[in-house]
């Protein structure tokens, strides 16, 4: 039997979620994150402006740029002077608030960029683990992160799902991007079987798991999904809350995006899609005990 998307009516005002099935749609502006590491603004800038990239500036690291292809074929890229990201793939990143004193994990890190945002906060120093169990996506990884040049970084291809066994009581931050049914990225056109969710929200309730295990306490973790539905988002969050742990959800800074407003819980996160970002789900916990 094919997923209910209706379910996720309980979550949106009619306008948010007009929003939200226009962004499957419309043809958007994208999102480049700068790689300090390799360069300064005003070099990335002077390059866009060279190669006749349109760009606007939206923080210390991102720009909204008018043609993702263009970008793509640049000098700039191929170089590895700036990410093409989705910018509330950036957010969840960001919300870790990581430093070069920290121990962070990456827990499904490929394709990589979530690992070159984090590197690039942690100034290239520090201890950074990329957990990635698939050897082709493992290897896109490691790829990615040697034309940025990440030097933090240490690689694995491992199960994230055993890293609570094996290091327990380990890591300062940890950002958990979970798999997903990605309906966020492609639309509620792509069908799912309710068997498939069923089976992805228990994975995920894994993971989180695990990921707690391996958090110190006083350890801050981001969860975070590129899909809608509750099972894999706050009911994943709500079974760990009722979980062995002590736990805290503090709460997030998403500006300039938006999020719809949850019914079930505060200090969660469901942005709205706009020109430049898909919807996701975040969520920001601090292990108590």
């Amino acid at each position: 039997m094919l997923y209910d998307i209706s379910k996720i009516k309980e979550f949106y005002t009619d306008d948010e979620l007009k929003e939200l099935e226009k962004s499957f749609c419309d043809t958007r502006s994208a999102c480049i994150f700068l790689n300090k590491i390799k360069c300064e603004a005003k070099e990335l800038e002077q390059s866009l402006q060279k190669e006749e990239i349109i760009f606007t500036r939206i923080d210390d690291f991102t720009y909204k740029i008018q043609d993702k292809h263009k970008a793509s074929q640049s000098e700039a890229f191929s170089k590895g002077l700036f990410y093409i990201q989705n910018y509330s793939s950036y957010l969840c990143t960001k919300n870790l608030d990581v430093s070069k004193d920290d121990i962070v994990l990456d827990m499904c890190a490929a394709p990589g960029g979530k690992s070159i945002n984090l590197a690039n906060f942690m100034q290239n120093q520090g201890d950074l683990r990329c957990v990635e169990l698939n050897k082709n996506r493992f290897f896109k990884l490691k790829t990615n992160l040697q034309k940025y040049g990440i030097k933090n970084a240490k690689l694995f291809c491992k199960n994230a799902l055993n890293i609570g066994k094996l290091c327990p009581l380990s890591f300062d931050k940890i950002l958990l991007d979970a798999p997903c049914s990605a309906f966020s990225k492609l639309g509620f056109k792509f069908q799912r079987t309710n068997n498939e969710i069923k089976s992805l929200a228990k994975l995920q309730k894994k993971l989180l798991n695990s990921a707690l295990n391996a958090l110190k306490i006083g350890g801050i973790l981001v969860y975070s999904t590129c899909t809608v539905t509750r099972e894999e988002n706050e009911e994943v969050i709500l079974n760990a809350l009722n979980s062995k742990f002590k736990l805290e959800l503090l709460e997030l800074n998403i500006n300039p995006l938006k999020s719809a407003k949850n019914p079930h819980i505060k200090n969660t996160a469901r942005i709205i899609a706009n020109e430049f970002s898909q919807s996701f789900f975040m969520c920001k916990i601090m292990k108590l005990a």
